[in-house]
């Protein structure tokens, strides 16, 4: 049978239940141990008032209740605005690629047969080579230089993004919605570069479900998928009225629905997420070797205020109105913890990814910055390492007039990725601190030859990389058109100059 029709089968099992007299009695039955459940992940009172601000919510389980209010919404009201995945983006995923012929079927047989027995090599290879010459897994490279401690050579671990997709063999909307594809090109991605020293483990679709509140979300835009390679869009639409409604009924209300079918979208991609999950199981034997670039994400909470907003209306709120902007942001900001480490806990993950963009030095003043938000960013990081996590700090514009705040921050907790930061102010200010990663321009990576790279990651390795406690990688991620050839001159760099 196909994929596509169990999901509908499925899909019309659920939709029974849902509208059958039984339903109410199973959340009722489910509410307390799934409540209990989510109290030990992590998942806990100020994650409830995120979503429900002063209000009790209708269970004591906060992912029933959020279930509950969608469905509430579904039924008596239209959605705030257009919906960004067909339902049947998620049906039955790669049905279009099964081969029809005998001998595709043996061909794609043989593959299997092929992929089981590298993963069985891999499974028993507890010393990775990514270089020729290292001493270190990859995991212990990245902790030593998180650690300051005496290392081989400088890690080298771009963010490949989208880019996994051109040099994997499939398009983007592929990667977006099939876990099949999506995983088989992320170890297609490894193969061609022969490896890094973070795995280029990536299924984005998690960003089209807003169940928790993230930037990358559709809680926040509409999302529009591509239709082929050329990247998916994101339209920012101000939702929030006042920052009052947060404080007293919580963000609830403003949760996309996607014209009712966001439910059943959920459905079909979180078995999408399980294949893929499956599927880099097999393909990446030993991800234990291998530090993680983080699982769970924690924004500071002005980056979603200020997509709830607008850009611009939030901006004006920060000069006209700083009290009540700060206070929307103490409010947000424990929650936003827990609902970091409760997506951190599912996966058994310890790496929390820190997101912070809009209060950066690109768009405020350095007092502004002190006065509305570093007290939320340092309560935030330091709940995060207190709860034992480490943190991947992702910095993107320009952090330079902040750089003495990050020594505030515990110190070698995890590693701060820079995006447009001058990275060797960042070196001179928080050298045995904090591990540095990033920042070869997106702009050199796309549209420059290997040899521009190579100038520019030479520099990096050379100065940045001195003394250790550094990570070799482009800012934010690779571009999705950049060519293998200038990701290859990044680890040909480190391997010309980043040896100790």
């Amino acid at each position: 049978m196909k994929t596509s029709s169990i999901i509908g089968l499925i899909d019309s099992l659920i939709d029974t239940v849902e509208k059958g007299p039984a339903a109410d009695f199973l959340l009722k039955a489910a509410d307390a141990p799934l409540s209990a459940f989510e109290k030990k992940m992590g998942l806990d009172d100020a994650a409830k008032r995120v979503y429900y601000g002063r209000n009790d919510p209708e269970y004591k389980s906060l992912i029933i209740s959020y279930y509950r209010s969608l469905k509430n919404r579904i039924e008596v009201a239209a959605d705030r605005g257009g919906g960004t995945a067909d339902e049947s983006d998620f049906i039955g995923a790669g049905d279009r690629k099964n081969p029809t012929g005998s001998r595709e079927t043996a061909a794609r047989a043989i593959r299997r047969v092929e992929e089981l027995a590298g993963s069985a090599r891999e499974a028993v290879n507890s010393r990775p080579v990514i270089l020729d010459g290292d001493t270190l897994t990859p995991r212990e490279r990245i902790e030593k230089h998180i650690r300051f401690e005496p290392v081989d050579r400088v890690a080298v671990a771009p963010l490949p993004g989208y880019n996994i997709a051109g040099t994997g063999g499939i398009s983007v909307r592929e990667f977006m919605t099939d876990g099949t594809a999506a995983a088989t090109a992320c170890r297609n991605y490894w193969d061609v570069h022969g490896g890094f020293d973070m795995l280029p483990l990536n299924f984005p679709t998690g960003y089209l479900f807003p169940l928790i509140p993230e930037t990358h979300s559709r809680f926040c835009s509409n999302w529009i998928l591509p239709s082929g390679n050329e990247l998916p869009k994101m339209e920012e639409l101000p939702i929030l009225p006042s920052y009052e409604e947060i404080l007293s009924d919580g963000i609830i209300g403003m949760v996309r629905t996607e014209n009712g079918h966001l439910i059943r979208e959920f459905r079909r991609a979180a078995l999408q997420a399980l294949i893929f999950a499956a599927r880099i199981a097999v393909l990446f034997p030993r991800m234990d070797l291998f530090h993680p670039y983080a699982a769970g994400i924690v924004n500071h909470p002005a980056d979603l205020l200020s997509m709830w907003k607008g850009f611009e209306n939030f901006m004006i709120d920060c000069a006209t109105d700083p009290a009540r902007v700060r206070e929307a942001c103490e409010f947000l900001a424990p929650g936003l913890v827990e609902f970091g480490v409760f997506t951190a806990a599912l996966t058994g993950s310890r790496q929390v990814l820190y997101g912070a963009s809009r209060i950066s030095g690109s768009w405020i003043s350095r007092e502004m910055f002190d006065d509305l938000f570093a007290g939320v960013f340092k309560d935030q990081i330091w709940s995060l390492h207190d709860k034992g996590y480490g943190i991947t700090c992702h910095l993107d514009n320009d952090y330079t007039p902040m750089l003495d705040f990050f020594r505030e921050l515990p110190e070698k907790s995890g590693f701060m990725h820079l995006d447009q930061t001058d990275m060797f102010k960042a070196k001179e200010i928080l050298h045995g601190h904090t591990c540095l990663m990033g920042n070869v321009h997106p702009g050199v990576l796309s549209a420059g030859t290997p040899d521009d790279v190579e100038r520019i990651c030479e520099r990096l390795v050379k100065e940045v990389g001195a003394g250790g406690g550094f990570i070799l990688s482009g800012a934010c991620e690779v571009p999705v058109d950049t060519p293998v050839e200038n990701v290859q001159a990044m680890k040909r760099a480190v391997d010309k100059w980043g040896w100790y």
